[in-house]
Formats: C-alpha cells, sequence, structure tokens
C-alpha cells in the first residue's frame, strides 16, 4: 500500500497499489499539470518488471514565474490534492489525490482492503530540487530500482562517496569532505559509465547489473556481500541490490582496477581539477596536527614551568620571533623546547614554585 504520509489522516487501505496501467495513465495525466508550474518534471525511471505501485515520486526543479510563488500549497491546488503535508525549500511534499469512480474501477479487487464504496486515493509525493543539476542527479540516482546505490558502491568501493548532493573525497576528520562535482553526466564520465546508454533504458534486471559493470572502477573483489545477521533495514529491504552484489561475484574486474596505479582517488582529484585545493588542505591539517602535538600549551608548561598566562605569553612569542608558527613545522623537538625556554629568559618569566602549585 501507499500513503504512508497519511496513515493518521486517512485509512491506510483507502490507498491501494496501482497496477502498472493505470499507474503509467495518471503519470501521463499529472506531469503536464506539473509542468504548469515547473519547467523540469520528471519521474525517475521505474525497476523493469515491476507489476504495481504504492505511489507516484515526481522530481521537479524550475519555476516558471506565473505572478504567484510557486508554493507547495500552489502545487496541491494544481494537482487537486485532498490532503497534503507541505514542506517548504528543496525538499519533498506530499500530496493525497482522491482517484476518480473509473479509475478506482481498474483497481484488480484482491488489491482494495476497503468496501466498494469507500473513497480511494493516490498519494504523490514531489521532490522540488534546487536548480538542473539536482534534478539530473536524482533522476539518475533515483532510476531503475537500485541502479544508484550500485554505481554509489563502486564508488565507495574506491573510497568515493557519490550521493544525491554530488560526489565527494572524505577527508580526515575534523575536515569536511571534498566536493568534486555536482553533474552527474561528468561522474558517469569518469567512471566511464555510458550516459547514451542509461538513456536507451533497461527492459531486464540483468541489463542494470550489466550497465554497472562496465563502469572501469567496478571490481567485484571489493564489493562484499554482508551476511544476512549483519545487514541493515535498508539493505535487507534492497533486493536488487543484495541480487547484484551476489551476480558480481561470478564477473571480473574492470582492466583498470587490474592495474598497479589504480588509485581512483587520486585520478578523481586531477579529472575534476581539484589536486591543489586537497594538497592545500592536506597541508594546512598536517601543519595543524604537528603543531597539536609538538607545541601545545602542556609542553610548553612542562619545559617551562609556567601558569596558562605565561604560557600563553612564551607561544606568543616564540610564534612572533619565529615568522608564525608554520615556520616551526618540522623542526625537532628539541629546538622547539630551546626556542621555549629562550623565550622565557628573554621575557624574565618565573616558573611557580612548589608552594605556589600549592
Amino acid at each position: 500500500m501507499g500513503g504512508k504520509a497519511f496513515s493518521q489522516e486517512l485509512p491506510s487501505g483507502s490507498f491501494p497499489r496501482l497496477p502498472q496501467h493505470l499507474y503509467q495513465d495518471l503519470k501521463g495525466r499529472l506531469t503536464p499539470l506539473l509542468a504548469t508550474v515547473f519547467s523540469l518534471v520528471g519521474v525517475p525511471p521505474e525497476a523493469p518488471g515491476k507489476k504495481d505501485h504504492g505511489d507516484i515520486d515526481f522530481v521537479v526543479a524550475q519555476p516558471i514565474p506565473t505572478g504567484e510563488d510557486v508554493t507547495p500549497e500552489l502545487v496541491a491546488r494544481v494537482l487537486g490534492a485532498v490532503k497534503s503535508v507541505e514542506l517548504d525549500g528543496n525538499r519533498t511534499s506530499h500530496y493525497a489525490l482522491e482517484l476518480s469512480q473509473e479509475d478506482a474501477m481498474r483497481i484488480p479487487p484482491g488489491s482494495q482492503i476497503l468496501p466498494s464504496s469507500q473513497k480511494l486515493y493516490l498519494q504523490v509525493d514531489v521532490r522540488v530540487c534546487l536548480d538542473a543539476e539536482e534534478f539530473e542527479r536524482l533522476m539518475v540516482l533515483h532510476g531503475y530500482g537500485d541502479l544508484g546505490i550500485m554505481i554509489g558502491a563502486i564508488a565507495r568501493s574506491h573510497g568515493l562517496v557519490l550521493s544525491t548532493k554530488g560526489l565527494k573525497v572524505p577527508s580526515p576528520p575534523p575536515d569536511a569532505p571534498l566536493y568534486l562535482s555536482g553533474s552527474i553526466h561528468a561522474v558517469l564520465d569518469f567512471m566511464d559509465l555510458s550516459v547514451d546508454r542509461w538513456k536507451e533504458g533497461f527492459d531486464r534486471v540483468e541489463q542494470i547489473f550489466a550497465f554497472a559493470s562496465t563502469s572501469r572502477l567496478f571490481d567485484p573483489h571489493r564489493l562484499r556481500i554482508p551476511q544476512m545477521h549483519t545487514f541493515t533495514k535498508s539493505v535487507s529491504e534492497r533486493t536488487m541490490y543484495h541480487d547484484f552484489l551476489v551476480w558480481t561475484q561470478g564477473q571480473q574486474p574492470a582492466v583498470y582496477c587490474l592495474g598497479a596505479e589504480c588509485d581512483a582517488i587520486a585520478d578523481a582529484l586531477l579529472h575534476f581539477g581539484k589536486k591543489d585545493e586537497w594538497d592545500a588542505a592536506a597541508l594546512v591539517r598536517n601543519t595543524r596536527l604537528w603543531l597539536k602535538n609538538n607545541f601545545n600549551g602542556k609542553l610548553v608548561a612542562e619545559w617551562t614551568g609556567l601558569k596558562w598566562r605565561g604560557v600563553k605569553t612564551v607561544m606568543d612569542d616564540v610564534r612572533a620571533s619565529a615568522g608564525g608558527e608554520a615556520a616551526l613545522v618540522g623542526r625537532p623537538l628539541e629546538d622547539i623546547k630551546n626556542l621555549v625556554l629562550a623565550s622565557k629568559t628573554s621575557l624574565k618569566l618565573e616558573e611557580i614554585s612548589t608552594e605556589q602549585l600549592h
């Protein structure tokens, strides 16, 4: 059943699953309505062989200026919704549409658990995208069942992160990941997955598996099949993804993955022009770590016997005399200690006696 967003307002049994022919018909009728308020309207392609559907998931972008702000409330009116769960901004709003008697008659008898006189509804979800780039990402990554999860798993097996936000390289904490690209076309090109082949569509699940395996990053040895007791709920419910993992174990790795210089992160940084940014962040990170371990308040206090105010004064003086703390990086620890003690002497600071400490 669909209608999960309205379980508190409408009977759950009033949202029957839609047979394929009715689903396609309703999608075809609703698309032109949304196209009156959005320039880009689409539904991510369904998995091949799917016989029925719980709801219709639209992806939209680029509101059309009509003299009225394109709000979730306006979308509800355009769709003729009787109930709605509206979320502003670039999020997903949910709409309940009452099915006409004619459409309700097309629901197989076994799909209804309410009396035939009961009203039936359809849940329509509308995800408003920030721009055309996000629209394209969602159309690809949410299309053809679990294909987006498969592509993401292949990227992740090489240390890359692909999500509906784009492609990223994780950085060591606490640094944020480095954003590589939000263009799904550019990402697929990097992974050597043909956009033209994706546009042709897939008639069988095995074709989807084969398409994912054409990526130059495909390596079944990196894709592990979790034991059933280790599955998270989300993974265990993804039967197509699980079947893909099983299928991969009989396949050969891409030629790229067999090479000694297979380093997808390094290749991605070069491909997307991010190597300089990555190296600069690494330098800052390494400098911060070195200073944390070799020039910190605890060490200075141990060397000088000073309290926190004196420690700060000495550290500021050492930084100034060295031309910045970055100039200290890489020097032997004994040199740092000597600089600290020389600063203490020149500043004529006295260490704390045992009596003062107590």
